[in-house]
Order: C-alpha cells, then structure tokens, then sequence
C-alpha cells in the first residue's frame, strides 16, 4: 500500500525551514530519539549566518538527512516561498511534515503517525496535540485538545472563536493533495497561511488527530508569534484581513461549508478582537487605519469617525484597569509572601 514505508524511500518527509540555530541542535535530538526512523529529514537552509551545516552534520548517522543550502535569504521577504521551496526539494516520499527549527517532537510521534494512517489512509491532513514550552523545555501550557475527527467547518468556527490554537508543526499532509490544492495561501509573514491550507487539504475528509504524542511549540523571544515590533504587528493585522477576506470568497463559492452571515460576523469579532489585545501598543491613528482598511476591503464602506473613537477609548481604558488590577494582585500576593517568611523568620 502507497502509505507504507518502502524498502529504500520512508514514506514520510520532515521538512525544515532553518534559519536560527538556537534550538536546533535539540529539535534534531528530539527527531533522533523517534521510536521508528522511516523517515527523510530536508533541510532547507535559508541564508542563515550561523553556519547550520555544523550541526546538520552532527545527526548524519542518526537519521537520513538531505541539506541544501539557499544563497537568497527569501524567508525574509516571503516565507511561505521559503516553505515551498524546501517542501519542493522532497523526493519520492508520499507525506510532509513541515517541521521548524526551534521546536521539538516526542519520541514516539512518527510511530503514531504510522500506526493511525494504516488504520486511517483515506485522510489528507493528520494532527498532532500540542504542547507550549519556554526555552528551558519547561511547559508554559496545554493547547485545547481537538476531536479525533474535525470538518474544516468546526475547525474554522473554533480558530475564529478563540477555542482553538494552530501552528503548522502540528500537522502532516498528503503530498499530492497539497499540490493539486495550489499549495500554501500566500499571506504577508505566513500568518494564517496554515490555517487557510489546513481548510483547503481538509476538506473531503477532515482533520485526523493522533491523541496520544505530543509536538512541543516553543514560545521563545526569537519567534514570529509574540512578536511586538510595530511594522511586524501591523503586517499582521493586514494578513488577518487578507485571510478574512479569503475566508468569505471560499464561503460564497461553497468551498467552506459556511452560513455566510455568520461566518462574516465572526472574522469581525475575531480581528477586533485581535486588535483589542494588542491595544496599549497603538495609537488610535493606527487603530483607525487598520479597522478602516478591514471595512473597505470586506465590507466594501468605511467606518464612522465616532465609532473609531469610541472602539478606542472603550479599550484603552479597560486595557489600563485590566493592567492595574494585574499589577494590584501581583502586590497582594507579594504581601502574603512576605508576611509568611516574616512569621517563619520570627518562630
């Protein structure tokens, strides 16, 4: 069967897109120390000035690995061209895993992978639980938990309601799917790019979750996600109205299985929403810039000059008492400490 390994060529391919060479070395120990080793792993080096070819060529004998060098540091500009251009360099294997170079993947990850796809071969698009880590490997968090099985449809709703975090290492995809499908969205930083992908591979059949290992996402100083820079946040509101408005065309065509309504109604509390969390960094220029472009661009009219001010000042303020609150509770629970190494000192 086209889905087991073959005698010569593993049937899976674990796709790098490396830059940083932080967590490198650890993400290989993390690939090296899989239960079952059928598989490839592609490097794809994007420029980096950190001469990754040193550690590359530590895990030669651990696992079979295939590294190509990239004069252009294209991520830079465009990384979801990054991506497709290390998932081209896959050969003969039937299945990628677009893996990053900081997080890591526990040991029995690709045995599950196998062992679900036997029982499960018609899926195009497979998941794995998540786990947050900081940059010591300490957990930092526990990601909601999907169903075995999720429609794109569910998968959509929850990510728009907030229920449910994504990130690309999460998933495995059918090679010839992911082609057929056009391959990756294109949105400015990659952002919402996987999800919109994951909709596209998933729709005839759904999103299959392997339940019982876990990938570990790092949440570190030197990813795309935390990141505060206002160019970077501001390119990522405009990709938030570029998904959004890709969103409602799939629905209009049937593509995603959607009341149209509903699902408008939602990106438009999920991106004022997104910029409600970030509002202490912007000003209310850039609060109306950003609100007015995603009007023009989904709803095709502007927005009031007052309602601007008031979404502003409205969230300026609850901001500043969600902060004071923070801050008031963290002096409480100082006190109390305080007062328990007093009394420990004085008995």
């Amino acid at each position: 069967m086209s889905h087991q390994p073959g005698k010569d060529i593993p049937a899976l391919a674990i796709v790098i897109p490396a830059y940083k060479n932080d967590y490198l070395d650890r993400t290989f120990l993390s690939i090296a120390k899989q239960t079952c080793k059928e598989f490839t792993v592609y490097i794809g080096d994007d420029a980096s000035p950190n001469c990754l070819k040193l550690i590359v060529d530590k895990y030669r004998d651990k696992f079979r690995i295939i590294y190509k060098y990239f004069d252009e540091n294209l991520g830079k500009n465009d990384l979801v061209a990054h991506w497709e251009r290390c998932i081209d360099l896959v050969g003969d294997e039937n299945w990628i895993w677009l893996f990053s170079d900081d997080d890591l993947m526990e040991s029995t990850c690709v045995e599950e992978f196998y062992n679900t796809l036997r029982e499960s071969s018609d899926f195009d698009l497979f998941h794995f639980s998540v786990l947050q880590i900081d940059e010591n490997e300490k957990v930092i968090g526990h990601i909601s938990a999907y169903p075995e099985i999720l429609s794109v449809e569910e998968f959509l709703m929850n990510r728009l309601k907030g229920g449910f975090n994504s990130y690309v290492v999460e998933f495995i995809f059918r090679k010839s799917s992911f082609y057929e499908k056009g391959r990756f969205e294109n949105f400015d930083l990659a952002w919402c790019s996987d999800d919109a992908t994951w909709i596209k591979l998933g729709k005839n059949k759904g999103i299959r979750t392997m339940e019982k290992s876990k990938v570990f996402w790092r949440r570190s100083p030197f990813n795309i996600t935390p990141d505060l820079n206002p160019d970077i946040l501001e390119r990522k509101f405009y990709a938030e109205i570029s998904f959004a408005d890709w969103v409602l065309k799939q629905t209009q065509k049937n593509e995603i299985r959607t009341d149209f309504s509903k699902t408008n109604k939602l990106l438009k509390n999920w991106y004022f929403r997104s910029i409600k969390s970030k509002i202490n960094l912007l000003s209310l220029k850039q609060v109306r810039s950003y609100i007015s472009r995603y009007y023009l661009i989904i709803n095709l009219k502007d927005c009031s000059d007052q309602m601007l001010f008031m979404f502003y000042l409205i969230n300026r303020i609850n901001a500043y008492f969600r902060e004071r609150l923070k801050q008031l509770l963290h002096l409480k629970y100082l006190r109390s400490r305080l007062r328990v190494g007093v009394t420990i000192f004085s008995a």
